[in-house]
């Protein structure tokens, strides 16, 4: 038998067993410490769940700062990992992210087979927890066939008797959850079932809902034993002995469905009641590290107890209920508490106009509230097999983060919500088995900072093919998601680190050696990334489904002629009334060194060849090296280099501006003595420091271009003294999104399985709206999934269903 058919056994017995003991510290002391170091939790939203062979894998990951209920702002390095069915990693991928979020795509290689593969997310931080808080996707991939399968296997079933909090008390109520599985894992719902006594009398009857779970209550006689037998629809018969029925202890049942309370029913027997008699025993109700205490008494001959407890007292999501008798978990139940942050109406999308080939959208939420949503859309054909993923972002970062083991479809209970669906969820909550985070970890295991949050890359250094001990730092040159640094050399070992570091892969790095005197010199440079990831194994948790009222599944053949070999790129996010921004290849200017600052051109690095001499005709004074300049002949040494204002300055103020190099105050301007004016994208210059307001002789802020205006030259001695490598292990680059060219729109395959469009992401404007567009497929009906995250915490999952104006 499978091990996840064991799960809810083994979870009780542990933690049963681990009962016996007595910690030390008490519970909601050791539950705080136990998560003192803040956890996150990931989502990733896939386009679709269905890929075949000429498709990309498109995806946005969202982080959850589970602490503050915020998106995670924290996490910088995502990692990516693909695994097949039997748990090998087929692919592996450093992903950069910002304000808690990342998007990137994954090329389907043609070496894949068909079949089930799994999508892993996690950071390096996750690593410091017993825990596994990664998050796994599970998708198809269609590589050209699928032959159809004819399921003949004997299809085995196991159902599971659950009493609500871990106990079965003899001469009380109990309430008994149960669940009907198959050797898959999944839920079988069946409409007629008994608990019979040895006698065969059925005591009681009952049925399951979708599925195959529920609850009953019994009183159970110890006299008597007890059989369930569960009719399925296809007229078989499963039995199974009734668990174990304790002479003494207590039962709980917990009424969930009440608006503005939770009623907890404590019950008990004659024989037990004098052993609880002036005991202490209290309620401890948590999540995460927090946790609220609740006194629990009970009189003498007092077998029920009920406890009211308010909403307001609980915690939004899973909230985890503990009976302790002094520090000793007794009785445990997981029970979900609703969310006032999940997004019920404010986003709407509605079809504007058609445009040539392509076709305009407006989405729109309420902007009332200052908070900023970061949103992602998967746009398919609205009868689209493409897309059947079993979660959303509210089941990922509500629920399934604190459960352990596989939950079938869980988006379904945050899916339109309604009574019944709480109902469902409760029952999924009572036969589930204790929490992910067992106490036995709680009180025997404390978490350790082992594992940081990785803020990029660290490369490692060395220097060569040198004789000049002259050397103690290293200039980096600015990439595209980093700035530009000054890093110091270790002299002894003529070695340096980068830390910090946003390299893409394959992108070209510039460094340089600086001499104590500020001048750039020529040395070979030896670059080793260091690895910084702890790799996981991967066992797959998330069962493949047998429909056990078709199991014979049809063929899928993907014809050479679906794709055409071309790609059609798609339009970018339009926005109204947002000005278009210049396109600055260097990020990391501020705006205010945008608008006031000088561009440098062709002409200006003619005319200026050294940045000094550009300088030189701002009112500065320069003086550098043994050459005559501008304003002055130098008298200085060689290397060497002075700026002097031309301002009155007052007599206690420095005469020397203040000079920034990529945003790097430089101690001295000796950096500059080589450096070319056509290294240089922008130079903003601030005499009175009346814009930057550093007050003196001035301001002068110089930004280095990636690329060099038109390439270095011949005999450069900036070319010379530069050293150039190439990241191998670098962040994914970012790709805009692009579609395959399909033959035709109309084609069955398209209908199934084709894209019409993915955005990972939606900037919305003051009025809180935002424009993008689709190409135009004729199509009449095209369907929007929508997830994303407010800067608030507040969870959006949408599905719309928008006609197409330009539909034939």
């Amino acid at each position: 038998m499978r091990l996840f058919l064991l799960l809810w056994t083994t979870l009780l017995l542990s933690n049963f067993a681990f009962s016996q003991k007595t910690p030390s510290e008490l519970p909601e002391d050791a539950n705080a410490k136990y998560f003192e170091i803040p956890r996150e939790s990931l989502y990733v939203h896939l386009n679709k769940s269905t890929y075949v062979l000429g498709d990309q894998i498109w995806f946005k990951g969202y982080a959850y700062d589970r602490k503050n209920r915020l998106p995670s702002l924290r996490t910088k390095n995502f990692n990516i990992e693909l695994f097949n069915k039997e748990g090998k990693e087929v692919y592996s991928s450093l992903h950069l992210g910002e304000d808690g979020k990342t998007s990137g795509t994954i090329k389907i290689d043609s070496t894949w087979s068909s079949g089930n593969y799994y999508l892993r997310i996690s950071t390096n931080w996750m690593n410091n927890f017993i825990e596994d808080d990664s998050y796994t996707q599970k998708i198809k991939i269609i590589n050209q066939k699928i032959v159809k399968q004819d399921i003949t296997q004997e299809i085995a079933y196991d159902f599971k008797l659950l009493p609500e909090g871990g106990h079965i008390v003899s001469g009380t109520d109990n309430t008994i959850g149960f669940k009907l599985i198959n050797d898959r894992g999944y839920g079988v719902s069946f409409d007629e079932a008994y608990i019979v006594d040895q006698q065969n009398t059925k005591i009681i009857s009952f049925r399951s809902n979708a599925f195959g779970m529920g609850k009953f209550t019994i009183h159970p006689d110890p006299e008597k034993k007890y059989e369930a037998i569960v009719k399925l629809k296809n007229g078989k018969e499963v039995r199974t002995t009734f668990p174990s029925i304790a002479p003494k202890g207590i039962s709980m049942s917990i009424n969930n469905l009440f608006d503005d309370s939770i009623v907890i029913e404590l019950n008990t027997n004659p024989n037990t009641s004098k052993d609880i008699e002036q005991k202490e025993y209290y309620l401890l109700i948590r999540q995460n590290g927090e946790s609220r205490k609740v006194a629990v008494s009970f009189l003498s001959n007092q077998y029920k107890k009920t406890i009211h407890i308010g909403r307001k007292e609980l915690f939004e999501g899973v909230n985890i209920i503990t009976l302790f008798k002094d520090k000793t978990p007794v009785l445990e139940r997981l029970l979900f508490n609703s969310i006032t942050k999940i997004n019920t109406n404010e986003v709407l999308i509605t079809s504007s106009k058609a445009e040539k080939d392509s076709l305009s959208f407006t989405i729109a939420i309420d902007k009332k509230k200052e908070i900023q949503y970061d949103m992602s859309i998967s746009v398919l054909p609205e009868y689209t097999k493409a897309y059947e993923h079993d979660d959303n972002i509210i089941s990922a970062l509500m629920l399934k983060n604190h459960l352990k083991g596989f939950v079938e479809n869980p988006k379904y209970y945050f899916t339109n919500v309604d009574r019944e669906k709480s109902y469902d969820l409760d029952l999924l909550l009572i036969t589930q088995g204790w929490s992910k985070y067992s106490w036995h970890n709680i009180f025997t295991y404390q978490p350790k900072i082992r594992y940081d949050f990785n803020y990029g890359i660290t490369v490692k250094g060395k220097l060569q093919n040198t004789r000049d001990h002259d050397i103690d730092k290293i200039y980096l040159f600015p990439t595209k998601h980093s700035a530009s640094k000054i890093i110091d050399l270790d002299s002894t070992r003529n070695s340096f680190v980068i830390t910090d570091f946003y390299p893409e892969k394959n992108e070209i790095v510039k460094l340089s050696a600086i001499k104590s005197n500020g001048r750039f010199a020529k040395t070979g440079v030896y670059l080793q990334v260091q690895p910084n990831r702890f790799k996981k194994s991967f066992s797959a948790t998330i069962p493949s489904k047998i429909d056990v009222n078709n199991i014979v599944l049809d063929d899928v053949d993907i014809p050479d002629y679906f794709f055409n070999s071309e790609i059609q790129k798609l339009d970018k996010v339009e926005i109204s009334a947002v000005k278009k921004q210049e396109n600055l290849s260097n990020i990391f200017i501020p705006d205010y060194v945008k608008k006031r600052s000088k561009e440098i051109t062709e002409q200006d690095a003619r005319s200026y060849p050294n940045v000094l001499d550009y300088i030189s005709t701002k009112g500065f004074r320069v003086r550098y090296g043994s050459s005559e300049n501008g304003n002055a002949v130098s008298t200085t040494p060689q290397g060497e280099v002075t700026i002097i204002s031309t301002r009155l300055v007052s007599a206690l103020g420095s005469n020397s501006p203040q000079v920034f190099l990529d945003g790097v105050l430089l101690s001295n301007y000796d950096i500059l003595f080589n450096f070319r004016t056509e290294e240089v994208e922008r130079i903003f210059i601030d005499r009175t420091g009346s814009i930057t307001g550093l007050r003196g002789a001035g301001t002068i802020e110089i930004y280095t271009r990636k690329i060099p205006l038109g390439g270095y030259k011949t005999g450069s001695k900036v070319r010379s003294t530069v050293s150039k490598h190439k990241i191998k292990d670098g962040f994914e680059p970012k790709k805009e999104f692009y579609n395959p060219e399909y033959s035709s729109f109309s084609d069955p395959l398209f209908i199934d399985y084709g894209t019409i469009h993915w955005q990972p992401e939606i900037t919305f404007n003051k009025k809180g709206k935002s424009t993008f567009k689709i190409p135009d497929t004729s199509l009449k009906n095209i369907k929007f999934f929508i997830e994303g995250i407010g800067s608030d915490g507040s969870l959006v999952s949408k599905v719309y269903t928008v006609r197409n104006v330009n539909a034939n």
